[in-house]
């Protein structure tokens, strides 16, 4: 159903606020109404049952036995048909059960409403009845309401009469000294407790929907008042263009939902921001470096073609093995792109295996020894244990490479490079230390962007594209794993990748 209604109509966030609201207050109201209406009329009942045993009380204190002789004195003023005891002598002498029918007879052909007036009927220790209105006689008596008493015991209930109306009825004995003469039944109909139970009822049914209308308009307006923070976000929003993304959404001093969603939405533009800058500066600094070994092959083959005499053998060799140094430069750095683009749009597969590192690290470092060698450099293993990890052993050795590559580079001739691999806690290290000329502490934060150098001329005449390091972060997160760098300008640098071990990647 609700899915039927979104598609027909799909309500927005105040339509659906407003709706939930009135959902909600109709089950508090209907909750109120019937716990307001159970409790009315425990209430009414009660105080009418108190009223009853206090009129049968009263009516009580004026019936007198003597001799067997039940005599009554209306001290209430409200019993119609009652025989006045004092109006004559039959009446001061027990009735006779011919003469009590014959009674009955009369009072049935003249009964009375049972809604009207105090229904009483008084009978002798026999059950006999002695005394009742007309409008009793209508009632239908239980037997118990009359055998109870007569064991000193009160009886209280509700029955009905010949039409269907209910009456309250009380019971109770008759006692002089401690014994049971006779029996008084009082009644009462409930007609006047039914009607102010349906008037409430009327007036409750005509006072929710009001209620709820009232709710309806309050609700929306509420609704409209707390989305309008939101609204002032958006336009806002609307403002910021992603050239001007120095502006920034008003945050309300309240702590509340909307001063979060504003945090988090001028986080969100911050982050929009720097990947705006990033990504600017990427394009521009990629241009560079193609342009760099473009230029130099251009240059060097327009030297060749502007010399008009023959050239040596010697001197073509010479200009082709530059121009092919510069190809060789320019393809790592197509590739060291292409390979970086591939990894924002997670494209790159990696093929997890285990791997003996201890093994790796040696082999790498076996590889880049000639070259340290060269600069008078000396490299050294440390790799006391074995050491089995999960990883692409393709991109682990890229991780090695570019480490000791970086290392031998930014290291002067008599400089020391120590590569150590070990185990501490859950966690593998590939520990790179070196001795050579270190890096400025303000520069630490962004030697793992692309195209970042420390020194510019020393590594790009080395051959580097300024990605490798970039490439290193890459693929060490990818392993679940961490890069950090400790460095002192004049003294070295040490960086530190921490990757998990086999049996903590399986968990």
């Amino acid at each position: 159903m609700n899915k039927l209604l979104h598609s027909i109509w799909p309500p927005g966030m105040r339509i659906q606020l407003t709706l939930w609201f009135i959902a909600v207050f109709s089950v508090l109201m209907l909750l109120f109404g019937a716990v307001f209406y159970l409790n009315l009329r425990a209430s009414l009942q009660t105080n009418f049952d108190a009223s009853l045993q206090s009129r049968t009380q009263q009516i009580a204190a004026g019936i007198n036995e003597d001799k067997g002789t039940i005599t009554i004195d209306d001290v209430t003023g409200v019993l119609p048909g009652l025989t006045d005891p004092d109006a004559s002598a039959d009446n001061a002498t027990p009735k006779s059960n011919s003469q009590t029918t014959a009674d009955h007879s009369t009072v049935k052909k003249t009964s009375a409403d049972v809604n009207l007036g105090t229904l009483v009927r008084i009978l002798n220790a026999h059950g006999d009845v002695v005394y009742v209105t007309p409008a009793f006689l209508a009632l239908n008596i239980p037997p118990a309401s009359v055998s109870q008493p007569l064991h000193s015991n009160t009886w209280q209930g509700t029955v009905t009469a010949k039409n269907g109306q209910t009456v309250r009825l009380y019971s109770t004995a008759l006692m002089e000294n401690g014994v049971v003469y006779g029996v008084i039944q009082v009644g009462e109909s409930l007609a006047p407790l039914g009607n102010t139970l349906r008037s409430v009822t009327i007036e409750l049914l005509l006072i929710v929907p009001f209620v709820l209308l009232l709710g309806v308009l309050g609700s929306y307006w509420l609704a409209a008042r707390a989305f309008a923070p939101i609204d002032r976000l958006t336009r806002t929003a609307r403002r910021i263009e992603a050239g001007d993304l120095h502006e920034r959404v008003p945050v309300p001093r309240s702590r509340d939902e909307i001063q979060s969603l504003a945090l988090t939405f001028n986080e969100m533009i911050e982050r929009i921001d720097k990947a705006f800058k990033r990504q600017r500066r990427f394009v521009a600094d990629a241009s560079h470096e193609l342009r760099t070994p473009v230029a130099a092959i251009r240059s060097m083959t327009d030297v060749v073609l502007a010399q008009k005499e023959a050239i040596a053998s010697e001197e073509y060799k010479t200009i082709l093995r530059d121009v092919n140094a510069e190809a060789e430069r320019l393809g790592h750095l197509i590739n060291g792109l292409l390979l970086l683009a591939r990894s924002d749009e997670n494209q790159v597969l990696f093929e997890y295996e285990p791997v003996r590192l201890d093994l790796l690290v040696a082999d790498v470092a076996a590889t880049i020894e000639p070259l340290a060698t060269e600069r008078g450099i000396t490299l050294k293993v440390i790799a006391k244990q074995e050491i089995t990890i999960t990883g692409d052993e393709v991109r682990l050795i890229q991780v090695i490479m570019n480490l000791l590559d970086n290392a031998v580079i930014y290291s002067n001739s008599g400089a020391r490079v120590t590569i150590e691999v070990k185990t501490e806690l859950n966690h593998v290290l590939i520990i790179v230390n070196d001795t050579g000329i270190g890096i400025a502490v303000d520069q630490l934060d962004h030697i793992f962007e692309r195209f970042y150098r420390v020194d510019p001329a020393r590594s790009r005449a080395m051959g580097s594209t300024g990605l490798g390091l970039a490439i290193v972060d890459w693929i060490v997160r990818a392993h679940k794993g961490t890069i950090t760098v400790e460095s002192e300008v004049g003294k070295g640098t040490t960086f530190t990748v921490a990757l998990p071990t086999a049996e903590q990647k399986s968990a």
